[in-house]
């Protein structure tokens, strides 16, 4: 009779706790509407920084423009010494839940691609288009009154949330290092980054840098294609000796996920390849052999399964994404995608072997290693409640980029693009759909809520 009583109180309890909570939510949700224009209106001025991975100062100008935001709608914020990184900050408690956000962006890559300008923001058809309004500019102001709607919704909040605004993510990652000597780190979070479900699992990142010094590129006049080492190229154009110049024109996309785009990088060397005029070139047989039927597979830079220890965490993948002639040298990078449990020393052994194979000479460069966070940890679970509130399937995945969840511990990926939707970072036309940013950020805010009580 006793523990007849107590199930009762129980359930009782827990659906009087289920209630406060959508009660909450109903709430968050007014508020953020509330703030829809003001979210747009400050993403367009996000966007309006030009701070590509070439303008340091800019992207440094874009963190204190979010930091003096922060203040403005009543949170606390710190800057490192370099003024490269800096936080936002709410509520108070001895944990601290992280979100881990970026103001640098690649290159706009094609100028000619975009029927806007890449660094106005331009809104058209519930759509707002811009480099980095999903890479990471229009997350980081998601985020911001994410926790802002928090405040007014006025729960207590029993646990720090600390917004972590990078200016780095795109190139050195030199800001966290800096970040991580001045401050804490947090308990957990999570980098809106990438896309939704939950991706507890991501692929490793390395930067090859490849120098042919070769004489037969005398052929060529001038070669150029690229302007960042995490893009697929959609422009490639060559100049050969005799004064003709040739231009091919891909489709640009991510690095992570060539297989989305057309690289014109290798647009080039199958025509090369075909019309026998540089087929002879190291370069050309080197890009042939290894990339125009796969992604760098016949490299072996590990088994080539999609597997580690017999769960999934997707296959080891590599493309070029930049390739420049200067002098006497051509220069070409190879981005690659490591699968979990690949190391560097893997890598260094493939390209030792083609180097000599092909004669070229390579450094291995800005080297991350791929991630697994366990998916029973308590957070993970309260963000794949949250996330089916929507009505959609959750779950864990692997990401094919790489994304500042890598920077700290017990970190993953999380949105801010959902499944039935275009994921166009890095590309040209760069746009998210404002009905779908309202909503992850109604869905970060409840995940706040929830992980703060």
């Amino acid at each position: 009779m006793v523990v007849a009583i107590d199930e009762a109180k129980k359930a009782q309890q827990e659906e009087q706790e289920k209630q406060e909570e959508e009660t909450r939510f109903a709430r968050i949700e007014k508020i953020l509407d509330s703030y829809k224009e003001d979210i747009i209106s400050h993403i367009i001025e996000l966007i309006s920084f030009e701070s590509t991975v070439e303008n340091p100062k800019v992207c440094e100008d874009a963190l204190a423009y979010l930091l003096d935001l922060g203040e403005k709608l009543g949170m606390t914020t710190g800057i490192t010494p370099e003024k490269d990184a800096g936080f936002v900050e709410i509520g108070q408690g001895r944990e601290e839940v992280g979100i881990l956000v970026h103001v640098d962006v690649v290159g706009i890559g094609d100028r000619e691609g975009w029927d806007y300008p890449p660094f106005e923001g331009t809104i058209k058809d519930e759509y707002l288009f811009g480099r980095g309004v999903v890479d990471d500019k229009g997350p980081v102001i998601m985020s911001l009154y994410a926790m802002k709607a928090l405040i007014e919704e006025g729960t207590p909040i029993n646990k720090r949330i600390r917004l972590i605004i990078g200016t780095r993510e795109e190139s050195t990652w030199t800001d966290i290092d800096h970040y991580k000597k001045s401050f804490e780190l947090p308990d957990y979070g999570f980098s809106p980054d990438g896309e939704f479900p939950i991706y507890n699992i991501e692929k490793g990142y390395a930067d090859v840098e490849i120098i042919f010094r070769e004489e037969k590129l005398s052929k060529i006049s001038g070669l150029e294609s690229g302007d960042s080492p995490n893009t697929i190229p959609g422009k490639a154009t060559i100049e050969y000796l005799d004064g003709t110049r040739n231009e091919y024109i891909g489709k640009s996309v991510h690095s992570s996920e060539p297989w989305y785009g057309e690289n014109a990088i290798l647009l080039l060397a199958q025509e090369e390849i075909k019309g026998k005029k540089l087929s002879d070139l190291q370069f050309i047989k080197f890009l042939g052999d290894h990339f125009l039927k796969d992604y760098g597979a016949t490299l072996a830079m590990d088994d080539g399964l999609p597997t580690h220890k017999g769960l999934f965490v997707g296959k080891t993948i590599a493309c070029p994404t930049i390739i420049k002639l200067t002098n006497e040298e051509l220069f070409l990078n190879i981005n690659v995608r490591t699968k979990y449990g690949t190391t560097e020393a893997m890598i260094e052994s493939a390209f030792e072997k083609a180097g000599g194979k092909y004669g070229f000479t390579f450094q291995i460069k800005e080297v991350l290693e791929a991630i697994m966070v366990n998916e029973k940890l308590p957070f993970l679970k309260q963000m794949n409640r949250v996330y089916e509130r929507s009505g959609r399937k959750g779950g864990f995945h692997v990401a094919n980029g790489t994304s500042y969840a890598k920077a700290m511990e017990n970190f993953v990926c999380w949105g801010p693009v959902f499944p039935e939707e275009p994921s166009p970072a890095h590309e040209e036309n760069e746009r998210l759909s404002i009905p779908k940013m309202m909503e992850a950020t109604r869905l970060y805010s409840e995940f706040l809520a929830v992980t703060s009580k």
